[in-house]
């Protein structure tokens, strides 16, 4: 009898320890089912992390206004779950203190982040928001149209093994002859191409459209190429275990993403909910059936989304559409149906 005990003990002891060292190490439990959303609605405020200073996804004016992509994600998310995009509160973040930033409780959600969370268990990717790749710029007076064209030139690129390796293998397939250089930044990287000693600089196409933007004049003199030499999914990410959240957030996204496809914008949304007889249309408005309920928010959540900051088109072009300081083609960020990547289950 006293063996049996002692190993109980033993397991008991052990669980104890191993829990009071994740604690210890940094490590966080998943949220309780729920427990995020209703402290959420409980304190009437979104807290939403953002990465501050990146034109067209998160900038902040002299005045404290903020606007960009990211902004327009956390304000639909507060029109669905507030009836106003205004209870939400930006917090600002790094690429690297995001996940650590939802850990420590001082965020609720975090915006956009890339999907390589391989192997992480305390937060959840929820869902595809963005495309983001590697592109090439160049001077439009070189009047270069494709990548293809580049053969026998310099690219330039700064910091990104990934980035070198994938023009490397670009070359090669298309058996093209590039001299691929490292510069100390990006901002060398157009002082460089702006000199003529890079053909075209490489990085992340949101990082060029950034760039560019910054530049006295830069959409005159520069062009973002419309090749893709890689795939970087970013979405909205949130603590794991509370489901309930995470279907807010990832439907939220998706009621825009229908929205555009069904045509239904800021401007048509008043008429076509009087008018539309489209079953479908009609169920993402709350006008039929019971979805906004099994997400725990009222039958209207989707309509204030629209009514708020518009479909998922009217966002992207606010901030990357024609004409622009950030203006990038939506490529892979067009609608299925588009040819592109973006696309929503059906509302059931």
């Amino acid at each position: 009898m006293i063996a049996p005990f002692f190993c109980l003990m033993l397991k008991i002891l052990s669980r104890s320890a191993i829990f009071f060292t994740l604690v210890l190490l940094g490590f966080s439990l998943p949220a309780a089912a729920g427990e995020i959303l209703d402290q959420i609605k409980s304190d009437g405020l979104l807290r939403c992390g953002v990465q501050a200073g990146q034109e067209g996804l998160a900038v902040k004016d002299d005045s404290g206004n903020w606007r960009g992509f990211e902004i327009d994600l956390c304000r639909s998310w507060s029109a669905a779950l507030f009836g106003t995009p205004d209870q939400v509160s930006f917090v600002e973040v790094g690429p690297e203190t995001g996940l650590k930033a939802l850990n420590d409780g001082r965020i609720d959600v975090l915006a956009l982040h890339e999907d390589a969370l391989f192997g992480r268990r305390d937060v959840s990717f929820a869902g595809s928001a963005f495309v983001n790749s590697l592109g090439l710029m160049v001077r439009r007076a070189d009047a270069f149209s494709n990548a293809l064209e580049l053969d026998g030139g310099s690219v330039c690129f700064s910091g990104d093994d990934e980035a070198k390796g994938r023009i490397e293998a670009f070359a090669s397939q298309n058996r093209m002859t590039l001299n691929v250089r490292e510069t100390g930044s990006i901002e060398e990287g157009v002082l460089q191409l702006r000199e003529g000693s890079c053909t075209a600089l490489m990085a992340g196409r949101l990082a060029l459209a950034g760039v560019r933007s910054r530049e006295e004049n830069g959409a005159a003199l520069y062009e973002i190429l419309p090749d893709l030499l890689s795939k970087r999914l970013m979405g909205p990410v949130t603590l794991s275990g509370d489901r309930a959240w995470q279907n807010v957030v990832r439907w939220g996204v998706f009621a825009m993403l229908v929205a555009e496809e069904k045509q239904v914008s800021s401007e048509s949304l008043a008429s076509m909910a009087s008018s539309t007889e489209d079953p479908a249309i009609r169920r993402l408005l709350g006008f039929e059936g019971d979805f906004g309920t099994q997400l725990g928010l009222d039958v209207l959540w989707a309509y204030r989304i629209v009514e708020a900051v518009g479909n998922y088109g009217e966002v992207y072009d606010r901030h990357f559409g024609p004409g622009r300081p950030t203006e990038l083609e939506r490529g892979p960020n067009a609608l299925w149906i588009d040819g592109g990547l973006m696309r929503a289950p059906p509302f059931q």
